[in-house]
C-alpha cells in the first residue's frame, strides 16, 4: 500500500490574515485628497445655500454637522460595499477620517463658525445707519478703513454703493465690486486665522489630560467611529437591521414634512410646541421662552451620556425656568440679559459657574500641565511626557499660544481697541467661553454650543465700559459680532472630537494637519466669495436674517455703551455671580465626595441658554429611554439598541441635506428641523 504523504514539519502552512496582508499607512493618503476636496467645495455651497436662501435648515448651529456627516455615510458606506464584493480596501481608516474631518471643518466655517459673523458686519453700519441713530457719528467713522470695504465717515446720508448693492442687488450693467472685500477679508482671514490657530494649539495641550487623564466620553465621536469601524457595541453597523430601521424611520418623519412643505395636503408630524400659551397666567407666564423640540437625532447622541449627566441637563433648565416663577412671586420682575436667551440672575450665574469650572480644569489638569510644560521646555533627557503622537508638539502648542494670541491682541489695538479691554474680551472668549463650550461637546454631548452672556458683562463687573472710548468700544462690538456672540459652529471643540477619533483608530495626528488646515482655508475661501455672490445677486434684505440680528444687537449694544445708555450691573448681577460660584463650588465639591451625588456642574452652567431651550426635551427623552432601559433590561438591551439610536441620527440628518439639495437644486420647500 502506498503511505499516505504528510506535509513537511520543517515548512508550516502559514494561515491568511489580516495581519500578513500589507496594511494601509496610518495616515490619509492622495485618494483622500481626490475624494474629500471635490466634496469639500460641494459641501461648502450647499451649506452656505441651505443657511442663507433655504434659511430653514441651519447647518452651521450644530457641533455636527448633517452635511458631513452625509457625505461620510455615503462614502464609507460605498467603501464597505466595495470591499465586500471586490475584497479590496479602496478608502483606509485614516482616509475616512480625513475626509471627514474636512467635511466637518468646512460646515463649520462656511457658516455660523465664520463667514456668516464675519461679512455681515463689515457691510452693517453705513446702510442701516440713520440720522435719527447717529451710528455714522457714534460707530462708523471709528472702524479702520483698511478692515472694511468702504471709506468710514461720521456725516449722514446715502450708503456707498458697494455696502447698498450689498443689501439690495447689484444695479442692472454693474457687476460684483470683489476688489473693495478682497483687502478687508484678508485682514479679518488673519484675525480669525490666529484665533483658529490658538484653538488648535490648545486642543494639543487639552487632549491627553480630558481623553487620557479624565477619559471624557466624546460622544459626538459615536456615530462617525461606528460607520468607520463598521462596528457598534461590537455589532456590525453596515448590515444591522435595527439600525437601518432607526434611519428609515427617522427619514420618513422628515421626509412627510417635506412633503407637507411642497403639498400641504400630505399630513405634518409635529416636532415643536411652544409652551406659551399655555402658561398664560401670573406667575407662569414670566418663564422665560420655553418650547419642545422633538429631535431624534438629538435623542440619539444623547443616548450615550450617563444617565446622571442627562438627569442633570433637563433637570437645571427646569430649574432656571421655576427661578423666573419664584422671582414673580416675591414682587420680581425677570429682565433678559438683552444678548442672549438668558435673565440677567440666571445669565450672570452661568459667568460665575465659568470661573469655578476653569479653576476645577487648571486644578484637576496642573499635574499634566507643569509636566507639558517640563516636556516643552526642560532638558531633553528629564522630558516626563511623550509628546510625538500629539497633533502639535508641546513646545509649538505653547509657544503657539502665545504669539498667537499676543497677535490677536496687536491685531485689535491697531484696529483701535484698548489693549487691555482686548486682553480681557479676547482672554475671556478664548480661555474661559470657548473651553467650557468644548468642554460641553466633549462631557455633555452638546451637538449645539451656545452661551448665556458676553465677555463685555463680566467687563462691566470690574469698570465702566464707557471710559475706554468710542473707538474701542466700536471694535469691540465688531469682535462681539465676529467672535463672542453666537458660540455655535465653534472649532475648538471640532478639533478635539477629530483628535478622539485619530486616536481610537490609530491614526497618526499630525499627518491630520494638512487636511484640517488646509479645509480651513479653502471653506473661508469659498465660502465668502460665494456668500457674497448670494448677497449682490439676490440683494442681502432677501437672505436669511440672523446675521443681520447678529449685527444689529452687537452694534446697537456698542452704541449704547458709547452713549452711556447701556446697560449697568446692578445687585442682581452681582448676586448672580456669587450665586453661581457658590452652587458650582457646592456641586463641585458633592460629586467629588458622593459617587451616587446624580447633579453636575456642567449641566448648571449651561442650562440658561438656547442650546438647552433646543435641547432640554431630548435630554429628558434619553434620560427616561436609557435609565429605564439600563433598570429594568440591563446592559445587554442597553447594547441591543444602541445601532436604533445611530440609526436616528442618520436618517434626520440625511434628511437634513436630501431637502437642502433638493431646494438648491430644484427649488423645492424645505421642511422645518427641530435644531433651530
Amino acid at each position: 500500500m502506498t503511505p499516505t504523504p504528510v506535509a513537511d514539519a520543517e515548512a508550516p502552512v502559514v494561515p491568511v490574515s489580516k495581519s500578513n496582508l500589507k496594511q494601509p499607512p496610518p495616515y490619509p493618503r492622495l485618494r483622500a485628497y481626490i475624494v474629500g476636496v471635490p466634496l469639500l467645495l460641494g459641501v461648502c455651497l450647499l451649506s452656505v445655500y441651505a443657511d442663507m436662501v433655504s434659511k430653514v435648515v441651519q447647518f452651521g448651529v450644530l457641533q455636527f454637522a448633517p452635511p458631513a456627516l452625509a457625505a461620510l455615510f455615503i462614502i464609507a458606506g460605498l467603501n464597505t460595499f466595495l470591499k465586500k464584493f471586490t475584497s479590496r480596501t479602496f478608502l483606509s481608516s485614516a482616509d475616512l477620517v480625513a475626509i471627514y474631518a474636512m467635511m466637518l471643518t468646512g460646515v463649520l466655517v462656511s457658516t455660523r463658525g465664520v463667514v456668516e459673523k464675519l461679512v455681515v458686519p463689515l457691510a452693517y453700519l453705513p446702510y442701516f445707519a440713520t440720522r435719527e441713530n447717529g451710528w455714522n457719528a457714534s460707530l462708523t467713522q471709528h472702524l479702520p478703513k483698511w478692515a472694511v470695504p468702504f471709506v468710514p465717515s461720521a456725516q449722514a446720508g446715502p450708503p456707498p454703493e458697494v455696502i447698498s448693492e450689498f443689501w439690495e442687488g447689484v444695479a442692472p450693467g454693474h457687476s460684483i465690486p470683489w476688489s473693495a472685500w478682497v483687502g478687508p477679508i484678508c485682514a479679518w482671514f488673519a484675525l480669525i486665522g490666529s484665533v483658529i490657530w490658538v484653538f488648535l494649539c490648545l486642543s494639543a495641550l487639552l487632549r491627553r489630560q480630558w481623553m487620557d487623564n479624565e477619559q471624557l466620553r466624546f460622544p459626538l465621536t459615536t456615530l462617525p467611529l461606528a460607520v468607520i469601524r463598521d462596528d457598534v457595541e461590537g455589532q456590525p453597523f453596515w448590515s444591522n437591521k435595527t439600525m437601518w430601521a432607526g434611519f428609515v424611520f427617522a427619514f420618513l418623519v422628515f421626509f412627510e414634512n417635506g412633503l407637507n412643505s411642497n403639498f400641504p395636503d400630505f399630513p405634518k408630524i409635529v416636532t415643536d410646541l411652544n409652551f406659551g400659551p399655555y402658561f398664560s397666567d401670573r406667575p407662569w407666564n414670566q418663564m422665560d421662552y420655553t418650547v419642545m423640540y422633538l429631535s431624534l437625532a438629538a435623542i440619539g447622541f444623547l443616548y450615550f451620556l450617563p444617565v446622571e449627566m442627562l438627569f442633570s441637563l433637563w433637570f437645571f433648565f427646569v430649574v432656571a425656568r421655576l427661578q423666573d416663577v419664584g422671582a414673580t412671586l416675591f414682587g420680581g420682575v425677570p429682565q433678559g440679559i438683552a444678548t442672549h436667551n438668558a435673565r440677567v440672575f440666571t445669565g450672570y450665574q452661568a459667568a460665575g459657574a465659568y470661573f469655578v469650572l476653569i479653576g476645577a480644569q487648571i486644578r484637576i489638569g496642573w499635574p499634566h500641565f507643569k509636566a507639558a510644560w517640563r516636556t516643552a521646555f526642560g532638558p531633553k533627557d528629564k522630558r516626563p511626557l511623550d509628546d510625538s503622537g500629539e497633533m502639535l508638539s508641546y513646545r509649538t502648542a505653547f509657544l503657539g499660544l502665545f504669539f498667537g494670541f499676543a497677535f490677536i491682541i496687536g491685531w485689535l489695538t491697531f484696529a483701535g481697541m484698548n489693549p487691555w479691554l482686548a486682553i480681557m474680551q479676547m482672554g475671556l472668549y478664548i480661555f474661559f467661553i470657548a473651553i467650557i463650550m468644548a468642554r460641553g461637546v466633549a462631557e455633555a454631548g452638546f451637538l449645539m454650543t451656545e452661551t448665556s452672556f458676553l465677555p463685555s458683562h463680566v467687563i462691566s463687573l470690574l469698570t465702566p465700559l464707557a471710559g475706554f472710548g468710542a473707538p474701542s468700544l466700536t471694535m469691540m462690538g465688531a469682535a462681539n459680532a465676529v467672535f463672542c456672540r453666537d458660540q455655535r459652529g465653534g472649532l475648538l471643540s471640532s478639533f478635539m472630537d477629530n483628535q478622539k477619533i485619530m486616536r481610537d483608530l490609530g491614526i497618526k495626528p499630525r499627518r491630520m494637519l494638512l487636511p484640517l488646515g488646509g479645509s480651513v482655508v479653502f471653506a473661508m475661501v469659498v465660502s465668502t466669495i460665494f456668500f457674497l455672490y448670494l448677497h449682490y445677486t439676490q440683494g442681502g434684505l432677501a437672505l436669511y436674517g440672523y446675521p443681520k440680528q447678529n449685527a444689529n444687537q452687537m452694534f446697537s449694544l456698542a452704541d449704547a455703551q458709547i452713549k452711556g445708555s447701556g446697560y449697568q450691573p446692578d445687585a442682581t448681577a452681582y448676586g448672580g455671580i456669587v450665586v453661581g460660584i457658590i452652587v458650582t463650588l457646592a456641586l463641585t465639591w458633592a460629586r467629588a465626595q458622593f459617587t451616587w451625588f446624580p447633579l453636575h456642574p456642567l449641566a448648571y452652567a449651561i442650562a440658561p441658554t438656547w442650546a438647552m431651550i433646543v435641547l432640554w426635551f431630548p435630554c429628558l427623552v434619553a434620560w427616561a429611554l436609557k435609565a429605564g432601559t439600563l433598570r429594568f433590561g440591563g446592559v445587554e438591551t442597553y447594547r441591543k439598541i444602541a445601532p436604533f439610536m445611530l440609526g436616528l441620527i442618520g436618517g434626520e440628518f440625511c434628511a437634513a441635506v436630501f431637502w437642502a439639495l433638493g431646494n438648491m437644486l430644484r427649488g423645492w420647500s424645505t421642511p422645518n428641523f427641530p435644531w433651530p
